[in-house]
């Protein structure tokens, strides 16, 4: 009888981990199930839109700027060669009909600035940006895209 007490305390145990495997496994199924995120049903590859490559505009090249800058001994020039980009066919030929009133607005621009101005890194850009604004509101709003120096010589 005293081994049927053993067998039986063998047979309990046995039991018992079991159910403890049993009731951990439904735990970490019901986590899965009940808190993580379902997978995204497959979808067809296709090919991802090409974005749109930004739209060049007409390039007007302008004979080269020699003026002097605004210097007190007057003896500091800047020749600057400019390529000015357009917004479309119509506003170069626009531009093409105003080449006077375009060369005087930049050089009004160009001769109001300094040697140290015009030497600086952001100065440049600023320059840039002034005669863009000049040259729209000559023009008209949007008319002229961008500026470009395609030779800047401060003597």
């Amino acid at each position: 009888m005293a081994e049927e007490k053993k067998g039986g305390g063998k047979k309990f145990l046995i039991f018992i981990v079991i159910g403890v495997v049993l009731l951990v496994g439904a735990g970490v199924a019901a986590y899965f199930l009940l808190f993580s995120k379902p997978a995204p049903p497959p979808e067809e590859k296709q090919p991802a839109p090409e974005s749109p490559k930004p739209e060049v505009g007409p390039f007007l090249q302008l004979n080269p700027f020699v003026v002097n800058l605004a210097d007190p001994t007057g003896r500091r020039y800047l020749r600057v060669k400019i390529a000015l980009e357009l917004k479309d066919d119509q506003a170069l030929s626009e531009a093409n009909n105003r080449i006077p009133q375009i060369n005087d607005t930049i050089i009004m621009v160009l001769s109001s600035k300094t040697v140290e101005e015009v030497l600086a890194p952001e100065g440049k850009s600023e320059l840039r940006f002034e005669i863009l604004n000049k040259l729209n509101q000559l023009l008209g709003p949007g008319k002229v895209r961008g500026v470009y120096f395609t030779q800047f010589v401060v003597q």
